[in-house]
């Protein structure tokens, strides 16, 4: 029986980039084992490699997205983040810039945050809207807010990535709603 060779895809700047902030999360995470996997990973870096994984754990607070980003680029073969962004093409398609919508919608809305992915999800779950993240974290919005931006909020595509951005259940309705949102001007 013979070898199939299988090509394997790498991952977009998009993708690399959440993986980071998941490492992070990870990092803070109230699971012992989820936490120290994190740590174990951030080693990689020479600014934590003499660390312990409970040391690392005990300074975490001067754990930063650079480093997070640092970690992914390193786990896909680049000795730094900057190589990783020229390999995958730093000027690729541009990308939903949820901070835009802050900076643009001047309206009153009332938006649920949250500091972790878990507690937005659970929100969505039990309230509904439509969660996105912000930097570090998240946010669950309503209908009002996605019309304040020009965005139809009973498009079908909300719907069928499950009102979650960070997470869709249809990655090609994220893309379609994402194509939506850029043309609004709401790209990084």
């Amino acid at each position: 029986m013979g070898t199939q060779s299988r090509t394997v895809t790498p991952p977009s700047l998009r993708e690399c980039k959440v993986r980071a902030s998941i490492l992070l999360k990870d990092l803070v995470s109230s699971e012992p084992s989820r936490a120290t996997r994190a740590a174990e990973r951030l080693r990689a870096l020479p600014a934590f490699a003499r660390l312990s994984p409970g040391e690392l754990l005990a300074r975490k607070e001067e754990v930063r997205r650079k480093h997070a980003l640092a970690v992914i680029a390193q786990e896909q073969g680049h000795p730094s983040w900057a190589a990783l962004k020229q390999a995958l093409g730093e000027e690729g398609p541009p990308q939903l810039d949820t901070e835009a919508f802050f900076a643009r919608n001047r309206g009153a809305f009332l938006n649920r945050w949250f500091s972790s992915y878990e507690e937005a999800l659970a929100s969505l779950r039990t309230v509904g809207g439509y969660l996105f993240p912000f930097r570090e974290q998240f946010f669950i919005t309503d209908a009002g807010f996605l019309a304040a931006l020009g965005v139809d909020p009973s498009d079908a595509d909300w719907a069928r990535m499950g009102f979650n951005w960070v997470e869709p259940k249809d990655s090609a309705a994220r893309d379609r709603l994402e194509r939506k949102l850029i043309a609004l001007g709401y790209a990084s």
